[in-house]
């Protein structure tokens, strides 16, 4: 988060106003209708046009039967590409390897917790990705300091929220068998004492 980037409400706005097209179903095989490679392709040449994408892009393939468990990564990617297609980002060339990363290795990281047709509608899910993307960018929303856009995205964190409410369940069912214990034993104490 070393520099500055855009406006977060553009950005949020941006995800709003996502295209039908961006939320097609990734093409695989004979299914689909979206080519995500021919996206990604194409969102790498309007960043810039002068460089040849260096992104390997068989990642972006898959078949019928890994569809399934690729389908919200690569619905994720269309999101993204879209959003990066943001006239901030236009002209950037320096950002190129940070994108070809972000969409490589990064980007697949989010798909567990950010299912397309879910994060699109809640707006705590769209601040978090458009972070989260400008935090693997190394960049942080225009008018925040780097402290303030870490702060932001730490308590939007989605991966943390899931565990401290995984933690809380856990704390919360293991005080339900401390009280049950407590109350058979005092039943038990009850009985024994009462039964003499």
């Amino acid at each position: 988060m070393t520099s500055e980037g855009p406006l977060l409400e553009t950005l949020l706005r941006r995800l709003v106003d996502t295209p039908p097209e961006f939320k097609e179903e990734p093409k695989s095989g004979t299914k689909g209708v979206v080519d995500v490679a021919a996206v990604v392709w194409d969102t790498l040449r309007t960043l810039d046009p002068y460089t040849l994408p260096t992104t390997t892009f068989e990642s972006f393939h898959v078949d019928d039967a890994d569809l399934s468990k690729e389908r919200n990564r690569l619905r994720l990617t269309l999101v993204a590409c879209w959003l990066l297609t943001d006239d901030w980002f236009l002209g950037k060339p320096k950002l190129q390897r940070a994108i070809n990363k972000f969409l490589i290795s990064e980007l697949p990281k989010f798909q567990s917790y950010f299912a397309v047709d879910r994060f699109l509608h809640d707006a705590d899910r769209r601040e978090e990705f458009a972070r989260r993307m400008l935090d693997a960018l190394s960049l942080r929303p225009m008018g925040e300091n780097e402290n303030q856009a870490k702060d932001r995205l730490q308590t939007l964190n989605s991966v943390m929220r899931e565990k401290v409410l995984r933690d809380t369940a856990k704390a919360e069912l293991r005080a339900m068998e401390i009280r049950e214990a407590m109350a058979r034993k005092a039943a038990e104490d009850a009985a024994s004492r009462y039964g003499e």
